[in-house]
């Protein structure tokens, strides 16, 4: 019998400490803020100013973190459907600043989406088959979008080459949209269907843990630039901050998956953290041809949703394949 789509997230048998461990980090880091906000009162003139606003950033992302966290905890203990759901969330608000990044049609836009939900549907019903036919699928269709021609004509009735490059380029930039947007994210739902929830817990955690390393151990580490053009900031100590957050989160969920061997979470660790950082980078590629610094401002302290969400969507394929090839279940 198959995993059922949807289930009780309160008689889950890691609902309580799942809600425990929560508790805990969002009580230890509300913490850890005051304290730092107490110190600041102490300084004076521009160093004031630049720590209080600095302050209200890092409470902002505070709050936004807990909602993130109640939705993504939530979806994962009631089961692939309420996955399914927070997936199709982010394929379509995710390609809404992937377009505005790329500059899609809006007709693109709406094919990108609808393919993206289409795949969800597919590996709800059918199960992860689905994630090995869909990209040859997605080839095919993009590219019967991108031979069909433009209403603008040159003198002559015919389409210049400059509009010829753009079909060329608007069907590779749906293409890969699509395997961005709608083929990473379907990753999540065949993990959560193929596996208990727990594995899908450590992925998020994971994710969300090894963003707050890279931004705690990049502070305070620092180090060489690690893609000085694609992300400044990013250094080299905040990618040891990655795989350290990486590691946490696979510590603090011992509880969820107790079976896992030495070398399967240490495997797990690089996963989620190397991950991270290549979606972070990945990101970065798309923000930098565009020239801005956030996709977009639906998140309080953080920008767009694609900043959130960029490392997530490497990560979950590279877990599910991962875990698929150790058979963990």
């Amino acid at each position: 019998m198959g995993t059922p789509w949807l289930a009780n997230p309160l008689a889950n048998s890691i609902f309580g400490p799942l809600a425990i461990l929560l508790l805990i980090m969002f009580g230890g880091a509300a913490i850890a803020l005051q304290v730092l906000q107490w110190l600041h009162v102490f300084n004076r003139g521009a160093v004031a100013q630049t720590s209080s606003a600095s302050g209200k950033v890092l409470w902002r992302r505070y709050r936004t973190w807990i909602i993130i966290a109640l939705l993504f905890a939530g979806a994962t203990l009631s089961g692939p459907l309420a996955i399914a759901v927070l997936c199709a969330f982010l394929c379509w608000q995710g390609t809404q600043e992937y377009a505005i990044l790329t500059g899609m049609p809006t007709w693109h836009r709406n094919a990108l989406v609808l393919s993206g939900w289409a795949t969800l549907v597919a590996t709800l019903v059918f199960g992860s088959i689905t994630l090995a036919f869909a990209p040859t699928l997605a080839f095919f269709s993009w590219s019967v979008l991108a031979l069909q021609p433009t209403r603008v004509r040159g003198a002559k009735g015919m389409e210049s080459d400059l509009e010829i490059s753009r079909r060329f380029t608007g069907g590779l930039t749906g293409l890969w949209g699509y395997l961005y947007l709608g083929w990473l994210p379907a990753h999540l739902l065949a993990l959560s269907l193929r596996a208990s929830p727990a594995l899908v817990l450590i992925v998020g955690l994971g994710v969300a843990l090894s963003d707050v390393g890279a931004f705690c151990v990049g502070k305070t580490l620092g180090g060489p630039k690690l893609a000085s053009r694609l992300s400044p900031n990013k250094t080299w100590g905040g990618a040891l901050g990655n795989i350290l957050g990486a590691a946490l989160a696979v510590t603090l969920t011992i509880f969820a998956l107790p079976g896992l061997q030495w070398w399967q979470r240490c495997l797990l660790v690089l996963a989620i953290g190397l991950g991270s950082i290549w979606g972070d980078l990945l990101e970065s590629l798309l923000k930098r041809q565009r020239g801005v610094k956030d996709a977009g401002e639906l998140l309080p302290g953080f920008g767009g949703l694609l900043d959130r969400i960029d490392s997530l969507l490497l990560v979950a394929p590279l877990v599910y394949y991962l875990t698929l090839l150790m058979k963990v279940y």
